[in-house]
């Protein structure tokens, strides 16, 4: 019925709301190029020129070149350069995000009406699918020339195919949809409340929804952390941890994460009954950590710098609630904020009812190295956690990882490797010199987590039809 009433084939999003009716979300022309049946290449090869692959089924049509660039997750993707030829093994969406800078692109697998063909044909990117073995075909940098409508990948700059292919023109920049959504984002992106303990920091301060998020996050943070202390309740809203691992841990029980009423001020291990807090720990304390790694002068004399400008850094000084290793806690969830030296760490997890649509989530931020050396710590924390199906955005120095959608097991098993990597990424980014460290380190971490994961994790016993 669509395409009868637009007049041709269409690119249709829906959705089926809880009456069963069908909601109509998006409707645009499907915007084709005329598809041979085989996949053989068209026309003929451009003398002298040496062609890399040959076929495939063309999604949008022209010519691109630019280096090589294989994305395979969301690290990869910040990493994109402009003008890169972005090579894929699946057309998934989320490389749509990566086109208005590629030169052209390049997949695997993928179906020319899908998503990300109709994104390509809209922004004039050149788009060759079906290319066998595309991820490792290609030197990775090396510079290509992609002849998308010839089907053919050709090596270096083929200046004769690029002079014949008109560049392809803005899809928004000067519209008026364009400068409406720069407008916008004017009030929406910018963060001016950068330092919580600033006098401006301050409602009336706020002039973005980015303030307003931040100022909100920070006293909700506040006064979630300051209720026992105000209300006279510290003692029954929070426990010190009994244990031999360095560094004081509070647990908060916020609902049933204790196996007994715990009136005193200490809470021994045995008494708690959270699954998630248990796995956590179990990372934890899996491997005794060595002490830090080795630093050069360069790192140290940095080290001393953000302590000198920032006192409360420093691991011995004094501070609040907010500053401590926290974990709150009940029988199916857990929350643990750390703050390890200079960097900030907290792993969340919930266990949902019935086994499945279970989470976990990982945040971890600053250091005490150069700015380099901080990225290149989070970089490697990144790949370990996508070793074992995390999915992670990375921003400089700040990372985020989660896992959704999974049975408690499953769940466990990767808040034992978080609560690993909480200890044993700690002053890390100052052994982070280069690549070649990096490389050594990510295969100590590796090691210690499989040989972690071997040994089953022991839980108290539950009662019948509760945590599987």
């Amino acid at each position: 019925m669509l395409e009868q009433a637009y007049g041709g084939p269409q690119d249709i999003e829906w959705a089926v709301d809880q009456a069963g009716d069908v909601q109509l979300l998006q409707c645009r022309p499907l915007q084709q190029v005329a598809q041979p049946s085989d996949v053989a290449p068209t026309g003929r090869a451009v003398d002298g020129a040496e062609v890399l692959f040959a076929g495939g089924a063309t999604a949008s049509g022209g010519v691109g070149a630019g280096p090589v660039f294989v994305a395979r997750n969301e690290l990869d993707a910040l990493r994109f350069p402009e003008g890169g030829v972005l090579v894929t093994p699946m057309a998934l969406p989320r490389w749509a995000a990566l086109l208005s800078r590629a030169s052209a692109l390049v997949t695997e697998q993928g179906g020319i009406t899908g998503h990300l063909a109709n994104v390509a044909r809209e922004f004039g990117v050149p788009a060759l699918f079906d290319v066998q073995d595309a991820s490792t075909r290609f030197a990775e940098g090396g510079t290509v020339t992609v002849d998308a409508l010839g089907r053919r990948i050709y090596l270096g700059r083929v200046e004769e195919l690029l002079d014949q292919s008109p560049a392809p023109a803005p899809v928004m920049a000067g519209s008026p949809v364009y400068e409406t959504l720069l407008e916008v984002t004017r009030l929406i992106l910018p963060l001016n409340l950068t330092d919580p303990e600033a006098p401006e920091f301050k409602p009336e301060a706020c002039a973005t929804y980015h303030d307003i998020t931040r100022y909100a996050h920070e006293m909700s943070v506040r006064g979630m952390f300051d209720f026992g202390s105000k209300s006279g309740l510290a003692s029954q809203a929070s426990k010190q941890l009994m244990c031999k691992v360095p560094m004081q841990w509070w647990v908060v029980n916020l609902d049933n994460g204790f196996a007994r009423e715990v009136p005193e001020r200490f809470v021994n291990l045995a008494d708690i009954v959270s699954p998630p807090m248990l796995a956590i720990w179990d990372g934890i304390t899996a491997v005794p950590w060595a002490g830090p790694p080795p630093a050069s002068n360069a790192s140290m004399m940095n080290i001393f710098l953000q302590a000198t400008m920032n006192p409360e850094l420093a691991e011995g000084a004094a501070g609040g609630f907010g500053e401590r290793n926290v974990f709150m806690i009940s029988k199916r969830y857990a929350c643990l904020n750390s703050r390890f030296g200079f960097h900030f760490t907290t792993i969340e997890a919930m266990l949902a009812e019935g086994g499945f649509d279970s989470y976990a989530g990982f945040k971890f931020s600053g250091g005490a190295a150069d700015e380099n050396r901080r990225n290149l710590r989070a970089a490697l924390i990144a790949e370990v956690l996508e070793r074992y199906d995390f999915q992670t955005k990375l921003r400089g120095d700040n990372l985020f990882a989660k896992v959704e959608s999974r049975r408690h097991d499953f769940i466990l098993e990767r808040l034992r490797i978080l609560g690993y990597l909480l200890v044993h990424t700690r002053q890390l980014d100052m052994a982070m010199a280069d690549q070649g460290a990096a490389d050594a380190l990510r295969a100590k971490l590796l090691a210690d987590i499989a040989a972690m994961l071997e040994v089953p994790l022991l839980l108290p016993a539950t009662e019948p039809g509760g945590l599987q």
